[in-house]
């Protein structure tokens, strides 16, 4: 937290507040992620959106015509680490939105013909940080997707950075990042104490994640499920 303040601010949340270590927050726009929030932030907030991708598809086809359906299927439906995209034969493209990670390649190579879906927002992840007691860590997903249009979602992201923040000051030891506190306690305890629940968009290898129970899974799918389509 800065220790300057605004008039009216409360000071005792500013000035001189004492933390285990530092806390950085990082903001990028979109998933390219210029800022290296992800690998360098512990708080990182990236842009993106939840809806289907826009495609024009006469852009589409006119970017075929002019680089050749080899330079499309070897630069971008290849590239897609899921395997979203494919060329049809009259060169338009198809895209599985359901499966897109909005990781932004193919957007970046065919600038004219792609775009990002309108219903847009960020996504939270906690962690990042350099080398420093358990090496090099990237940003984990905590919050999947929040809106960020109106006044009260702005003060929602705030009330979330402080309890973040909060949990950090009590919980962290001295030297040591919020990202190395949760690996010692434990990502299950930390959403618990932050208020949030699981989500599958949390986890990058379930087979090997402590905090997924298996025991109760029929459930929680079926609470997670509930929580989605609400």
């Amino acid at each position: 937290m800065s220790r300057y303040y605004k008039p009216g601010d409360n000071v005792a949340n500013y000035h001189e507040h004492k933390r285990p270590y530092k806390f950085k927050f990082k903001v990028s726009g979109c998933p390219n992620d210029c800022m290296n929030s992800v690998q360098r932030a512990d708080f990182s907030i990236i842009g993106t959106w939840r809806d289907d991708m826009k495609v024009d598809q006469d852009e589409v086809k006119a970017f075929v015509a002019q680089k050749g359906r080899k330079y499309v299927v070897d630069n971008v439906i290849t590239r897609c680490p899921t395997q979203a995209l494919s060329l049809n034969d009259d060169d338009s493209l198809a895209v599985d939105n359901r499966n897109c990670v909005r990781c932004m390649h193919c957007i970046n190579v065919m600038t004219k013909a792609l775009s990002p879906g309108d219903d847009k927002g960020v996504t939270i992840l906690i962690g990042g940080k350099r080398t420093l007691k358990i090496g090099d860590t990237m940003g984990t997903v905590i919050v999947p997707f929040m809106k960020l249009e109106k006044e009260e979602d702005y003060e929602g992201l705030q009330e979330f950075a402080e309890n973040v923040i909060d949990f950090f000051a009590e919980n962290a030891l001295e030297h040591e990042r919020i990202g190395e506190a949760i690996d010692r306690i434990g990502l299950a305890n930390f959403l618990e104490e932050v208020g949030l629940d699981v989500d599958p968009s949390m986890v990058s290898e379930p087979r090997i994640s402590s905090y997924v129970r298996m025991d109760d899974w029929d459930e929680e799918a079926d609470k997670w499920n509930e929580r989605k389509a609400a």
